[in-house]
């Protein structure tokens, strides 16, 4: 029978955690970061909010920003409608963020600019402390910008960053290490500025 102290961390793995689940370290299926570690449950690769977010930036980069407006508004009806709200003691909500899905010519004026800035503000609200921020930000062209910006204002506060500067066309990638160019017999080239 499973025991309390076998969990090293009993809020995420608690007393059902079942045997049948663990599996070796050399099975495909071990996870080498938490919260699953030698677990044999599924895991999610992509979300479903991405899925509907990528292809609501592609028709507003291909100019069909209509299209994309159900997609947006169905991850924000989906925020909207949560129930994992943090609550008071006597029930009421903690606070009110006022999530409302867009409806053009009501509450904003839906245009290709428009839906680009609301995708681009849905997917920071969406992913935040997920790991694709900066990716979001190389891709759209703006990381120089948008990290320069927030470093002007960081320097004053953290003097560990006095010396911090975004490079573009340069610090969106790191360098190919030497040895795999090597390997490559030249095929490979370095990126920009290294």
């Amino acid at each position: 029978i499973f025991q309390t102290s076998w969990a090293r961390a009993p809020q995420i793995y608690g007393p059902h955690l079942s045997m049948k689940e663990t599996v070796l370290p050399d099975d495909p299926a071990f996870k080498k970061f938490p919260p699953f570690m030698s677990s044999g449950k599924n895991w999610a690769i992509i979300r479903y909010a991405d899925v509907l977010l990528f292809k609501a930036e592609a028709l507003i980069e291909l100019g069909r920003a209509q299209e994309a407006l159900p997609l947006i508004n169905q991850v924000r009806q989906r925020a909207i409608n949560s129930e994992s709200l943090l609550k008071q003691a006597n029930g009421n909500t903690i606070s009110n963020y006022k999530i409302d899905t867009y409806k053009p010519g009501v509450n904003c004026t839906w245009t290709v600019d428009f839906a680009r800035q609301a995708l681009r503000f849905e997917r920071r609200l969406e992913f935040a402390m997920e790991g694709y921020r900066f990716f979001d930000l190389v891709r759209w062209g703006i990381a120089a910008e948008y990290m320069n910006s927030y470093f002007a204002i960081e320097k004053t506060r953290k003097p560990h960053l006095l010396d911090a500067v975004f490079k573009k066309n340069r610090d969106e990638y790191l360098p190919i290490p030497l040895n795999q160019i090597n390997f490559s017999k030249g095929l490979y080239k370095q990126n920009t500025g290294w």
